[in-house]
């Protein structure tokens, strides 16, 4: 319940809730149509292009962000733009079937992503490692969608990204994230329990900065040209000729 919270926290958490709505719509995706049915790859770098592109507009939302000036807005994307498509991934994630439930559509037709996609990338632990990730989040947490979206947010604001100017204010954004975490879980559960949660999502916070160097270098491997525009420029890829 929201209600215990006051006016400021749930006006932060109604613009979160509001902000994600972009990534709950379905996405209708161009893929490589192979013979087995099965996504590629490739399949899977176009479909993390077009949810990057609603991450960011969901940023903009964000009047914290908007606050931020220009070079800063982009530092705040370009290092945590992959970290918040990871969680973004944690919150449609189905266990029953190992896949992805991002709601991917081939015209009428559905499109099951399954986490063995991963198997397919040259970093050969990625795979291990992402679906560690996956099942170890307390499903508690994973299914609460304010939860979740307050980690998007903590993940956003992170003042030590590369290239960040105003880090203070950036870092003072991230605090009412992490502030607002705290007290939302207190109107959750009981003291001890709402101390338990907030060290175990604060360390999970942790385990995906790590898991990030490894999708990071997956997206190094990929061929510039399969990269649209707004990526090439957000992973510093320079196409080729």
């Amino acid at each position: 319940m929201t209600s215990s919270l006051s006016a400021d926290d749930r006006a932060l958490m109604h613009e979160l809730v509001s902000a994600n709505l972009i990534l709950k719509a379905p996405m209708d995706v161009s893929l490589s149509n192979r013979s087995d049915g099965a996504l590629s790859l490739l399949d899977v770098v176009r479909i993390s292009q077009l949810a990057m592109r609603r991450i960011i507009n969901m940023a903009k939302d964000l009047h914290l962000f908007s606050s931020q000036q220009k070079c800063d807005q982009i530092a705040i994307l370009k290092g945590s733009l992959s970290e918040l498509l990871i969680l973004r991934g944690v919150m449609v994630f189905d266990p029953t079937q190992d896949t992805w439930r991002h709601q991917l559509f081939q015209g009428t037709k559905e499109i099951q992503l399954t986490v063995d996609v991963l198997k397919q990338t040259a970093e050969h632990q990625h795979y291990a490692e992402h679906k560690k990730f996956l099942t170890s989040f307390d499903e508690k947490w994973r299914r609460n969608e304010n939860v979740m979206l307050i980690l998007n947010a903590i993940t956003l604001f992170c003042p030590s990204r590369p290239n960040i100017v105003d880090k203070v204010k950036v870092g003072q954004c991230q605090q009412r994230y992490y502030s607002l975490l705290k007290r939302y879980l207190d109107t959750q559960c009981s003291e001890t329990e709402s101390q338990q949660a907030y060290s175990f999502l604060l360390q999970k916070l942790e385990d995906l900065r790590m898991l990030n160097q490894s999708l990071l270098r997956i997206y190094s491997q990929v061929n510039p040209n399969d990269l649209d525009p707004l990526l090439q420029e957000l992973f510093d890829i320079n196409p080729t000729r």
